[in-house]
Order: structure tokens, then C-alpha cells, then sequence
């Protein structure tokens, strides 16, 4: 993480938040994050050091005298050595004065650590937020900060996720960088709130940055990426230890390197938008008229430009391209396609909703960026919210429906690939099928995905922060009272991806497996699964006319 140098005097600075109103340990300098429910502590350290001796000097955060214990051995203001260092490691401390005895049990971890401190809700608040990656002295940095997500923010929640917006000292927005990525204000923090394993949204984003074929822009803009990235970090809010967190970049104008808006001559050049819902979002009916001073249209949020930075904004782009694929004739779609949508990238998110059963980024939770509406109209696709991913649903009650398990197909994730599909347009599915071949032998083979998952999980596992997780949040309700064991879930994704790959060879490796086992099995009525036309006599969660619906 690159950070102004100043910040680095913090390095024997007692830190002035709620963690430290009691008599705390510093460790080389640093207060380790305390848990005031529990008593147990957590301090990151080098990943260099793990498995191995850490020796360090210990003092307090108070200079009223006192007495240092660990594990029994006086060691004020001493070295003292940690042995062996690893997940299982606890070293019980303990400082007394004339006053008072407190105690904890420190942990290490070499994932950073995280504390946000505020009154969070559905709107932004005022925060602090202390961070600290391995081995370096914290930072602390002001913030705002709220709860988000669709689903994952109803009323009830709780392992929440989170949108910081970073703020200097007098409320202006001010720009950070972690783990080498993007420097910006806008952070997100993942929760995987109802992902078993907890890795499956930072797993596909990452897969997706992988092999997806970059936007039709790349060579005007090099560094345009249509997911997001990000590093796992462990969260306390509010000195209460909150678990594993995907801590990502948005997805937004700086992240697709869309065209800015020209304040010169005031005209609107990049644009993004977001499909939040079923609706028009799969491009499967003629839309509505869309209103340019609403944030929101239909099932779409507008990303850029935003209404309360630009009003009118301008859904004109994304308007047309919805009545050109609902609208246009067989001729008119297979000669103009390419100029509305982004065919390679296309291509790619067929194969990745299908090699992942992404079923909950069928139309939604896609975004739909243009890079320059003043030179070409063409529209690509940037993915999020993947924790609905290799057999994992949206809810844990049931846990693994029909809909999630191997040999499930995807159908059409939008109406797009079931007209290229449909009328073959311009060999597409020989492109799909030849597509499919060669990643399969690379990026999507069953041993790379499997590894993929594996060593995201072994990391939180040999960190320990896989048994925080799943002592903090085992039983509770946002995963329907079961049990976290990410060794179990490493072990069902596994066996999961091994199924879904032999599945799909069986119809993606040759081209008229793709029309025969598709087309030819497609109703012709609307009510759908996912964007998915299925059976009347379909028993389960269907989209009809954009609304959810059980039937039973």
C-alpha cells in the first residue's frame, strides 16, 4: 500500500480512538485491534514471519507503571519472542496496576486489518477508519461511510457490507491506495454474506479480469477493467471483530475509463448504468420512456453521469440498444449488432455465466458502459456481485436448489445472446464454441478453477482467519442458522466445478451442441428463471413482467 510518508509517524503515536480508553499492549510499537466483547485481540505481521519465531518489544500504551505479562513471563518493556507464529497461535496477556487488571488473547494474522468506527446505517455517516497492513504502523483516516447492497442490505442483516467514501479534514473527498491498486476515495467492503466459502465474488472478479477479453476501447484506454479487484482484509467495526471482507474497487466511470462529461461545451460523452432487477435489464421487452432527470429507470440505476453531478443525464444510448434487440428484424439484428454490443466480450460472459452457473448477473447486476456515445453507440458489459456462483444461491433457505447444481444449464443470460445464438450472427456459435474449447484448456480448465478457489480459501484458512470467521458467524441468520466450515465448502466446490466442467464439454465443445441443446429446447413464452424461459410447469422462483415470484 503506497501512503503519503507523513502518515508513517504514527509509528509509536498512541492512537486516539475507542480501542484505547483501556490499558492496551503495543507490539513493536503497534496496539494490537481488541475485541472489548470477547477479549481476544488480533495484530498483522509479515507473512515472511509465519510459522517462525517473531521477537518483538513490548511497552504499553499508558505510562502509569505497570506489569506486562505473557503467557505467565514478566516483560516490561522487553523483547520478547513469539514462538512459532501460526493460525492456532494465542498468547495471553496481561497488564496490571495499583488500579486495575486487564487482560486479552492476541492472535496474529498476515491479512491487514481494518477498524471503522461510526453509527452506520442506510445513509452515510461520519467514520473513522484505522488500517493496518502487515508490519507497518496503522494509518487513520477519516471517512463516510454506510451500508449497501440490494438483498444483502435488508432490514435484519447482519454481517454487513459497506461503501466508504475517504474525507479529508475538511469533508472534501481525498484519494487513497491499497495493495497497489487504483488510488480513490470510493472503497467497497465485501462481506460475502451469505457465501458459504466467503471467496466467491473476489474468485470470479478475478477470473473474469483474467481471461474476459477486454473492452472494444482497450487500445484508446490500456488500464479500462470491467470488473473489479480487491484483497481480502479482517474488519473490526466498532471494536467488535466482524470477520473476512473483499475490500474492492466500484465499478465506475474511472474504473471502465469511460469518457469524461465535457464542462466546456457540455456534452455527454461516456456513460454507464446498472441493471439492479429482471425487468428490461435482460433486453427481453420493448422498453418504456426513460425520464433523464431520474437516478433510476426502469430496473436500471444511471452510474454515469449521475443526476446530482449532471441533470439531465442521458439514457438515450442504453435506450436504444434495449429496441434495437427487442425491435429490429432477423435482418436488420445480424447486420447491426456488433455496432449496438461488444461481440468478444459478449462471447465471454456467455461462457463465464455458464462455467460459474452465474445465474444472478442474467440481465442483473450487470453493467452496461459506453465509452464515447459522440463517436460509437457500442455497449460492453462489466461484472458484479458474484457470490451467487459455482452452486451457491442468493439465500441459504433452500441452500442448493435445482437451479444451483452442476448440471444446470444457462440457457440466455440476456435476450442479446439468444438472438446471436438464434440467428447464428456472424458464426457466433462456432466463435462460442471455439472460444469455450481454448479456454478450457487454460483459464478454464477444471484443475486451474478449482486451484482458483483453493488458495483463496487455504489463505483465509492458514491466516486463521477461516476459524474467526467461523466462530463469529457460524449459526447466524444471514446464512440461515448453518454451520461455516470453509474446508467442507473447499471440498463441495470442488466437487462442483469437476461436475459443471464435464457437463458443459458435453455441449460446448461442438458447435451444434450450442444450437441443438439450446435453441431447439427454447419455449417461446416469457416467464423465466434468471432470464431464463422455463416449463409451465416449473416449480421454484420465476420472473414474471420484472417481479420475483415462488411457485409452487
Amino acid at each position: 500500500m503506497t501512503i503519503m510518508k507523513r502518515f508513517w509517524v504514527l509509528t509509536l503515536i498512541v492512537l486516539t480512538n475507542s480501542m484505547t480508553l483501556m490499558a492496551q499492549p503495543k507490539v513493536n510499537g503497534i496496539i494490537p485491534f481488541l475485541d472489548s466483547s470477547t477479549g481476544r485481540s488480533l495484530l498483522s505481521i509479515d507473512k515472511s514471519l509465519w510459522e517462525k519465531d517473531y521477537t518483538a518489544y513490548i511497552t504499553s500504551n499508558e505510562e502509569k507503571e505497570q506489569t506486562i505479562t505473557i503467557d505467565g513471563k514478566t516483560v516490561n518493556e522487553t523483547l520478547y519472542t513469539f514462538f512459532n507464529i501460526d493460525a492456532d497461535s494465542h498468547f495471553y496477556i496481561s497488564m496490571q496496576s495499583k488500579e486495575e487488571i486487564t487482560t486479552q488473547d492476541l492472535s496474529f494474522t498476515f491479512l491487514p486489518i481494518m477498524h471503522i468506527e461510526g453509527d452506520f446505517g442506510y445513509d452515510y455517516c461520519n467514520a473513522t477508519v484505522t488500517f493496518q497492513n502487515p508490519s507497518e504502523p496503522p494509518i487513520i483516516m477519516n471517512a463516510l461511510i454506510k451500508w449497501r447492497g440490494g438483498t444483502t442490505n435488508a432490514s435484519g442483516k447482519n454481517k454487513r457490507n459497506y461503501k466508504i467514501k475517504f474525507i479529508d479534514d475538511k469533508g472534501e473527498k481525498k484519494d487513497y491506495r491499497f495493495f497497489g491498486l487504483r488510488k480513490d476515495n470510493v472503497w467497497i467492503l465485501d462481506a460475502g454474506q451469505v457465501d458459504l466459502s466467503r471467496v466467491r465474488n473476489r474468485a470470479a472478479a478475478d477470473l473474469w479480469n483474467d481471461f474476459a477479453h477486454k473492452p472494444y476501447y482497450i487500445n484508446e484506454e490500456p488500464e479500462a477493467l470491467s470488473a473489479s479487484r480487491g484483497e481480502f482484509v479482517e474488519l473490526f467495526v466498532n471494536n467488535r471483530y466482524q470477520g473476512v471482507f473483499n475490500m474492492c474497487e466500484p465499478i465506475d466511470r474511472k474504473q471502465m475509463k469511460l469518457m469524461k462529461f465535457n464542462s466546456m461545451d457540455r456534452t455527454i460523452h461516456g456513460g454507464l448504468w446498472k441493471s439492479t432487477g429482471w425487468g428490461y435489464g435482460t433486453f427481453w421487452d420493448k422498453p418504456d420512456e426513460y425520464d433523464n432527470t431520474s437516478e433510476k429507470w426502469n430496473v436500471f440505476e444511471v452510474k454515469y453521469p449521475e443526476v446530482d453531478d449532471l441533470c439531465p443525464t442521458d439514457y438515450s444510448t442504453l435506450y436504444n440498444a434495449i429496441d434495437f434487440v427487442c425491435s429490429s428484424t432477423n435482418e436488420e439484428f445480424a447486420d447491426y449488432a456488433d455496432e449496438y454490443f461488444d461481440i468478444p466480450v459478449l462471447i465471454d460472459y456467455y461462457i463465464f455465466c455458464n462455467i460459474l452457473n452465474a445465474f444472478d448477473i442474467c440481465g442483473k447486476n450487470i453493467y452496461w458502459a459506453v465509452y464515447d456515445k459522440m463517436t460509437s453507440k457500442k455497449l460492453t458489459p462489466a461484472m458484479w456481485d458474484l457470490d451467487c456462483t459455482v452452486g451457491q444461491n442468493y439465500t441459504n433457505n433452500p441452500l442448493r436448489p435445482d437451479y444451483v447444481k452442476p448440471n444446470t444449464d444457462i440457457l440466455y443470460p440476456t435476450k442479446i445472446i439468444y438472438r446471436l445464438v438464434e440467428l447464428d450472427v456472424n458464426g457466433f456459435n462456432t466463435q462460442v464454441a471455439e472460444r469455450y474449447s481454448s479456454l478450457r484448456n487454460e483459464h478454464l480448465s477444471a484443475v486451474n478453477l478449482i486451484d482458483r478457489y483453493s488458495k483463496l480459501i487455504k489463505m483465509l484458512m492458514n491466516s486463521g482467519a477461516a476459524s474467526r470467521e467461523e466462530q463469529r458467524w457460524s449459526c447466524d441468520s444471514d446464512i440461515s442458522g448453518l454451520t461455516l466450515n470453509l474446508q467442507d465448502e473447499l471440498e463441495y466446490i470442488t466437487e462442483w466445478i469437476e461436475a459443471r466442467c464435464i457437463h458443459l464439454d458435453k455441449t460446448w465443445l461442438e458447435t451444434s451442441c450450442i444450437v441443438d441443446h439450446y435453441f431447439n429446447t427454447m419455449p417461446s413464452y416469457t416467464i423465466n428463471i434468471y432470464g431464463q424461459p422455463v416449463n409451465d410447469d416449473y416449480k421454484g422462483v420465476v420472473i414474471i413482467n420484472g417481479r420475483k415470484v415462488i411457485r409452487k
